[in-house]
């Protein structure tokens, strides 16, 4: 017997490990496109007004006359315990507050954290509360960014809507210690 036919493979084993990691690749960079895109471009942010979290509210302008404030209700923020906090939108009709979905989005504001978007809940009258759960952090000191999404879930739009989803953000630092 041939020892050179002995080892010989059939198949293009190579060659196919290439492929699929080109295919693997290609499927990543496509996903992460996809979702940075759906995350980014369709989102209408606001500035919101000079304010020091958790201290202050923070205001919101909107499209007049429009705008919402946002609240910590916690003095001293922990991470892996609940953050109470609420959201006030003002100069709605009560139709559009039925179409809006509120979500609060949790991240380090210099660190990937992972998803930590949580719903807020409607209580009537704009107002919206939630108590999501701060991820734990290896540093002593965490600047956290808290984005409120607000999200137009109802058929009709105004002329003036162009996006469905608008929203602003907020940083406050987080002690471990």
């Amino acid at each position: 017997m041939n020892p050179a036919a002995k080892h010989k493979n059939p198949y293009p084993v190579n060659l196919l490990i290439l492929v699929t990691l080109v295919g693997i690749l290609l499927a990543v960079w496509y996903v992460t496109g996809y979702l940075n895109e759906k995350q980014d471009d369709q989102v209408t942010w606001y500035s919101a007004s000079g304010c020091q979290l958790p201290q202050d509210t923070c205001l919101v302008k909107l499209e007049k006359p429009k705008q919402f404030t946002f609240t910590l209700h916690k003095a001293e923020p922990k991470p892996l315990e609940t953050l109470p906090l609420s959201v006030e939108l003002k100069g709605y009709s009560d139709a559009e507050l039925e179409n809006l979905q509120v979500e609060i989005d949790l991240q380090g504001r210099d660190m990937y954290m992972g998803y930590n978007r949580t719903p807020m809940e409607y209580q009537g009258f704009g107002r919206f509360t939630a108590n999501p759960i701060l991820s734990i952090c290896t540093e002593d000191v965490m600047v956290w960014r808290a984005s409120v999404l607000i999200n137009n879930t109802g058929q009709e739009q105004s002329a003036t809507d162009t996006h469905t989803t608008y929203g602003s953000y907020f940083d406050f630092t987080v002690k471990t210690n």
